[in-house]
């Protein structure tokens, strides 16, 4: 067995045009989702984010600060869940993500995890909750994997220990994305990469009285150095 995050992709402008009851179908379908990975024995972790126009994306360029205001849409898509699923190959993590309800234009990122722990009972923890999705860049797989070497090293021991609830690493996606699909589901295992773009290797969960301080910690790490944080509070239900 094996852990994976599926990255839930979403087409943003397409989930605002939906109603308020096609919504609350959809999140009702989500939790179901969760409910029958969990009884499955599957689910190790799951979040749901906040629109990412709330959202901040963080990183250094020498003395110099960079705050990009939300919305962080690429490509059309901004980071909506994830759900940290184990399964026997990459094969059968990608049925789960295809499994997972979305809008017909989102996609399910499947990637293979390093390592990780993150908090079960996170939501139930007094603050706002955010999660820190760390991405880097680099001209190769390779060059993309020692970046992100160099972010663990210098922030392994940053983190404080009172608000930090875990977090995990991703394995480097491969040069060539598999991807499938049924319906009108879609799931992309290892990709895409890289195009010299940043890439999530990432992320981790902490508690923050509010999103300026948390973005405040953000610009005070070494995350920001070798790389950028998006900042994203996460719904507590």
């Amino acid at each position: 067995m094996a852990d994976y995050l599926l990255m839930i992709l979403e087409d943003e402008h397409a989930h605002a045009q939906q109603s308020p009851k096609a919504m609350a179908e959809l999140i009702a379908a989500r939790a179901r989702f969760a409910e029958s990975l969990r009884g499955r024995g599957q689910l190790l972790d799951f979040g749901r984010f906040r629109p990412s126009k709330d959202g901040k994306r963080v990183r250094r360029d020498g003395d110099r600060l960079h705050v990009e205001n939300g919305p962080l849409a690429e490509n059309g898509k901004a980071l909506g869940a994830y759900y940290w699923v184990r399964a026997p190959n990459s094969a059968e993590a990608a049925d789960i993500g295809r499994e997972c309800p979305t809008l017909p234009n989102d996609q399910v990122d499947v990637r293979p995890l390093m390592k990780g722990h993150i908090d079960a009972e996170k939501i139930a923890k007094s603050g706002k909750i955010f999660a820190f999705v760390v991405r880097g860049s680099g001209a190769t797989s390779k060059e993309w994997e020692q970046v992100m070497d160099r972010i663990d090293a210098e922030t392994s021991g940053c983190f404080p220990p009172d608000s930090f609830l875990g977090g995990v690493r991703l394995r480097p996606p491969q040069a060539e994305p598999q991807s499938g699909s049924r319906g009108d589901r879609q799931a992309t295992l290892d990709g895409p990469f890289l195009e010299c773009k940043e890439v999530i290797g990432g992320l981790f969960i902490m508690r923050a009285t509010s999103a300026e301080n948390a973005v405040q910690w953000a610009a005070e790490s070494r995350f920001v150095v070798h790389g950028s944080l998006e900042v994203r509070e996460l719904w507590r239900s």
